[in-house]
């Protein structure tokens, strides 16, 4: 029993020192401040880690998503625009009816993230990021509307 309490300890230890941690940089306050009053404006939310949130009515104007993890939330009815999420993960994202005019999208993740009636005029996007989002209605960042999934 003595021994293995020993090995228990070393392997947590070894554990500790050998697992790159992840590096969190979105300030806790303006994390809590999204999560309770949905306003967040100018916000450094960088490497946040909000899956499955309701953000539905969010508004996060110029804030920074970057790198941040929303997968399966909801943020419908939203405005993010001029917001940077450049490799944020929206996989399984409900993005209904949210603005994201001027945001950048760059290298964001869209598996299955729901698109319908969303604006990304002026987004910067690319038409392969797309390839698996629902597209209904979305009013794509060259202003084209398309309704590829209606």
């Amino acid at each position: 029993m003595k021994y293995l309490r020993y090995w228990i300890t070393l392997a947590i230890a070894l554990l500790l020192i050998l697992l790159p941690l992840p590096a969190f940089a979105a300030n806790p306050s303006q994390v809590v401040q999204l999560q309770s009053t949905k306003n967040c404006q100018v916000c450094d939310l960088r490497n946040a880690y909000l899956p499955v949130s309701n953000l539905d009515y969010s508004y996060l104007l110029a804030s920074d998503l970057s790198q941040a993890n929303l997968s399966g939330a909801s943020i419908t009815f939203s405005n993010l625009s001029r917001a940077r999420l450049n490799g944020t993960n929206l996989s399984y994202v409900n993005l209904k009816h949210t603005k994201m005019l001027l945001t950048d999208l760059s290298n964001a993740i869209f598996n299955k993230t729901d698109l319908t009636e969303a604006d990304l005029t002026s987004a910067t996007i690319s038409e392969a990021q797309l390839a698996q989002a629902k597209l209904c209605k979305t009013v794509l960042s060259n202003g084209l509307i398309s309704n590829r999934d209606c």
